[in-house]
């Protein structure tokens, strides 16, 4: 078990290293769902099944709920997205593909992607190191989970099946081992809205034990 000012640290340690708000939570009160695990096949996601961090290259419900079972803290970390609202509507409203225009530059489309990309890999980063972090000070099982689909690599290896290019910093999301990412932030005393409509925020989630 993870001491209260260890616990303290980790969450002034998310907030250096950039995250918005971090707020501890016991494991048991973390959300496993198997709906969420649905979501990944029901629509289709287009990276099920080619994304090695994703289902059903990464551990199932059922596995993650006996993991936590085994733990006993958690941290729940929240990095806001800089995209505003009107950027996302944008794009969304916009039937100009990402890409460069015909003139060189770059579209709506593309510049939104690249900028999301960027700050989900600035996220992944903010996990790995607070793991790091977490076995340093002696927690030899703590395990990250970032946001989002991991996009370290511009084209997964798992498309050809092949294995992880970047296997010590790419790690797969609360959702893909079907942790309710919006019911664990609200146990935690975090705010998250779905739709994120004008503040999307990043959610992942360090076990500590």
């Amino acid at each position: 078990m993870a001491e209260a000012l260890h616990l303290q640290h980790m969450v002034s340690r998310a907030r250096v290293l950039g995250a918005d708000a971090a707020a501890p939570l016991p494991a048991q009160a973390v959300v496993v769902d198997e709906r969420v695990s649905l979501k990944c096949r029901v629509p289709l996601c287009g990276h099920y099944g080619v994304n090695l961090m994703c289902p059903p290259h990464v551990p199932s419900p059922a596995e993650t709920r006996a993991a936590l079972k085994r733990y006993s803290d958690t941290l729940v970390v929240q990095q806001d997205i800089p995209l505003s609202r009107e950027a996302v509507d944008e794009v969304l409203a916009s039937e100009e593909p990402a890409g460069v225009r015909d003139d060189g530059g770059e579209s709506g489309g593309a510049s939104y992607e690249r900028r999301l990309r960027a700050s989900q890999n600035l996220f992944a980063e903010l996990m790995t190191a607070l793991e790091a972090e977490a076995y340093r000070m002696g927690y030899r099982f703590a395990a990250a989970f970032a946001g989002g689909d991991c996009v370290l690599c511009e084209v997964c290896a798992g498309v050809t099946g092949g294995q992880c290019k970047r296997p010590g910093e790419a790690r797969p999301s609360m959702e893909a081992v079907g942790i309710d990412v919006v019911a664990t932030a609200e146990a935690a005393g975090l705010k998250l809205k779905v739709p994120a409509g004008d503040a999307p925020r990043w959610t992942g989630l360090l076990l500590i034990d």
